[in-house]
């Protein structure tokens, strides 16, 4: 027994918990560090598409270069590869991979909200996860899909 923790319940089996976890990562608070990650959240939740998201990224991409100059550039001008927030896939898969790992742990109920729809919804949310990574170049990703 843990002499400090007089008048716990049940004191011994704290320690063998899976402890919750109530966010993987805040992204209101990330977009201080860098403000692709507010960016980001408005390009998969805001917006209706990937064609708009690009948009959004582009124009985000085009306002930032204008007011801190090009940072490479090439013989057609602006090139949203080369702007100076990069291409937006690799934040696409960060949100995905985030979104993943928040699901499987409302799946079995390790944090997050408490997940409102049932099991083969929540499933239905994974896979679909799981297809954009595919969608988005993570071929290897597909094996999940295959099971």
């Amino acid at each position: 027994k843990d002499p400090s923790r007089k008048g716990s319940k049940n004191s011994e089996n704290h320690t063998n918990q899976i402890p919750r976890i109530f966010s993987v990562l805040d992204w209101e608070e990330s977009c201080y560090a860098d403000p692709r990650f507010e960016l980001l959240l408005m390009c998969r939740k805001v917006v209706a598409n990937r064609d708009q998201a690009n948009v959004l990224w582009e124009t985000y991409g085009t306002i930032m270069e204008r007011r801190f100059g090009k940072t490479k550039s090439n013989s057609d001008g602006y090139s949203s590869s080369n702007s100076m927030i990069g291409p937006i896939e690799p934040w696409l898969k960060l949100e995905t991979v985030h979104s993943l790992i928040t699901l499987s742990m409302q799946g079995m109920n390790l944090g997050g909200r408490s997940p409102w729809e049932n099991r083969p919804e929540l499933w239905k949310k994974i896979l679909r996860e799981v297809q954009r990574l595919v969608d988005l170049g993570w071929d290897f990703c597909g094996r999940v899909l295959d099971c």
